[in-house]
């Protein structure tokens, strides 16, 4: 049993929320939440909610006027006037239950997103299986270069505005439209971007029919009037694309789509390309982040920007100087002479692509290490033989507990299990701290460490303090 998504439109919440002074979100630490209380205190509210641990977003939330409470008790919501809720949260957790006793209007966080967003003229939401944060962080300076002074919800920092999200003036919400329990259904886009539709999510979505389903209808969701880009090299996003009402364009590796790129080049994994569009090629564009999937990435945030009107040679720019969104391979330093990397990448398909990406950055020096911790024990069974495969594109690997969050083990996937399934150049060391020593004796300068999962994984950097980072 978990928590209801509900599927409210912005009328109805406006209607609930009508009077309302003071608001609780349960959760309020979470990137998504975090962000939308900020909303809140910048409309005027007062806002207050609780989570399980203390972070620097639970200090940055107070020292913006925000009330926050460690730990759940019903007691907390005294005074709320509506409570805003994740879908991570327990179905027994007693701040909802203690609203629903006192009538107090329970608002799952899309819809109270889907609510927030409808004030904006222009919504573009991006969606897929991956490269959702990369492309929402990308649109954003893009946006900001152009002087639209945009409204941005990103699913991870957002490095030259050190936030997740922005409170922009202008006319443009910018949002990352996640499928998992239809979420994005809740949502009212202008231009749907879908760039992929690969099954994930496999504790709600039960096959790749499914999961197309819902991305199918996130694609029909702009209707006549507004706009659907899709990624034609993608056969989820081209069936989305026949049935959607709105009018589409394509973006592809290839020529013949409505955005391509065009005298192609490649050096150490990084691209550099001509972007045409409909309206002829924009100025050369070469990308400061690895891997033939960001090529993709940023044919998808130009499109967008294209059809929003904005000028190419500001786009072409933008997009160039673009250095990556939080945790996507994101530049820690040395250790041991080796280059760190820290990514989110935890599906088969990220996993393949970052490894690719690293691989190519080292111009054949060196060896190539990852430590991997698995996300959810559902995604780590149904794609067992999968992500086993693509880690074997390391030439050490380290696997770290799973990362079980909303869920308890009932499959046995464990970590010397993944590492047996791996073969003889993975192991699992134990926790993250063994993991760590185990490296400090096997890293050798010019190697290269990539640290992946979409959990805590990353923790691992405070246990190199030992050997201090250098800059390198």
């Amino acid at each position: 049993m978990s928590l209801p998504n509900t599927h409210h439109a912005p009328a109805e919440i406006a209607a609930a929320l009508s009077g309302a002074k003071e608001i609780f979100f349960c959760g309020i630490g979470g990137i998504h939440m975090s962000a939308l209380a900020e909303f809140c205190l910048c409309r005027g509210f007062r806002v207050h909610g609780s989570d399980r641990v203390e972070s620097e977003t639970t200090t940055r939330l107070r020292r913006h006027g925000a009330r926050v409470f460690i730990g759940h008790d019903a007691a907390h919501i005294t005074g709320a006037d509506a409570l805003i809720y994740t879908l991570a949260l327990s179905p027994g957790n007693p701040e909802y239950a203690a609203a629903g006793r006192l009538g107090i209007p329970c608002i799952s966080r899309a819809d109270f997103l889907g609510y927030l967003m409808s004030d904006y003229p222009r919504r573009i939401g991006v969606a897929g299986s991956h490269g959702k944060s990369t492309v929402t962080a990308l649109l954003a300076e893009i946006f900001h270069t152009a002087g639209r002074n945009p409204s941005v919800l990103c699913g991870a920092p957002m490095r030259p505005f050190d936030s997740s999200f922005l409170i922009g003036a202008g006319d443009d919400f910018i949002f990352e439209a996640c499928e998992y329990r239809d979420s994005f259904l809740c949502f009212s886009p202008t231009i749907a971007l879908l760039l992929n539709t690969d099954l994930d999510h496999v504790d709600y979505f039960k096959d790749k029919e499914s999961i197309c389903r819902s991305f199918a209808a996130f694609a029909a969701l702009p209707g006549k009037d507004g706009a659907l880009l899709y990624n034609a090299d993608d056969e989820g996003a081209r069936a989305a694309a026949a049935q959607t009402p709105a009018k589409t364009y394509a973006f592809s590796l290839s020529p013949g789509a409505d955005f391509f790129p065009q005298e192609v080049t490649e050096q150490n994994g990084f691209f550099s390309f001509l972007p045409v569009t409909p309206a002829g090629a924009l100025p050369r564009v070469t990308l400061c982040v690895p891997g033939r999937h960001n090529v993709y990435n940023a044919l998808a945030a130009i499109g967008a920007a294209t059809l929003s009107g904005l000028p190419g040679d500001v786009i072409s720019k933008s997009v160039s100087l673009f250095h990556g969104a939080g945790r996507r391979m994101e530049y820690h330093g040395l250790f041991c002479g080796a280059r760190l990397y820290d990514d989110y990448a935890h599906h088969p398909r990220e996993i393949e692509a970052a490894l690719d990406a690293a691989r190519k950055m080292m111009g054949g020096n060196g060896r190539l290490f990852a430590v991997f911790q698995s996300h959810t024990y559902s995604r780590t069974a149904a794609f067992y033989r999968e992500i086993c495969a693509a880690l074997r594109a390391a030439d050490r690997v380290f696997v770290a507990p799973v990362y079980a969050a909303r869920e308890s083990d009932r499959r046995g996937m464990s970590p010397a299990l993944l590492a047996e399934g791996i073969g003889a150049r993975a192991s699992a060391p134990g926790d993250l701290p063994a993991i760590a020593r185990a490296l400090s004796v096997e890293l050798s300068p010019g190697d290269l460490l990539l640290v992946m999962g979409a959990g805590d994984v990353n923790r691992i950097f405070r246990e190199f303090s030992e050997k201090p980072f250098t800059d390198g």
